[in-house]
């Protein structure tokens, strides 16, 4: 590839520019929508899933929906590599108490976003315009319990 050659899909050239400007970061409220709007149109709607209420919220639970009778309440976090984030506990708790109020079962869904470019991912830096690996590998069933680990084996994942 030659060096002033752009990425192909991508509006950047490769590397992580000198100079961004705020205007072409992805601010952390689109990157929420982003993971929303991927969760929703990926996994719940191909899976026949019904979305109770509109989309995106930006009070939790951030989807509401059903399935076979079944009522789901889902907090999406997205995260940037090489980060995760995690939901804290107290928050945690209150979507389950939440959940349970409604008859639901409270789900937790990481979403993790890296740029195609390796300096850029690397850097953790998410450009409009760029292009972008989603990694989504399934639910994460939230408890009441007072401590839960959210680092879970890919078999103890929901997969709906």
């Amino acid at each position: 590839m030659e060096e002033n050659e752009n990425i192909p899909e991508s509006i950047w050239s490769p590397g992580v520019p000198q100079h961004i400007e705020d205007k072409d970061k992805i601010t952390p409220e689109e990157l929420h929508i982003m993971a929303i709007d991927y969760v929703v149109k990926n996994c719940l709607l191909k899976r026949g899933f019904t979305i109770e209420q509109g989309f995106p919220r930006k009070e939790f639970p951030n989807v509401v929906c059903k399935k076979d009778d079944q009522t789901y309440a889902i907090v999406i976090y997205p995260s940037v590599y090489p980060h995760y984030v995690a939901i804290n506990d107290q928050y945690r708790l209150q979507l389950v108490e939440l959940a349970k109020k409604n008859n639901a079962t409270a789900l937790y869904a990481a979403v993790g976003y890296r740029s195609i470019d390796e300096a850029r991912a690397k850097a953790s830096v998410m450009l409009k315009g760029d292009v972008f690996h989603t990694a989504f590998p399934g639910f994460i069933i939230l408890t009441d319990e007072e401590k839960q680990n959210m680092m879970v084996k890919a078999e103890e994942l929901f997969r709906p």
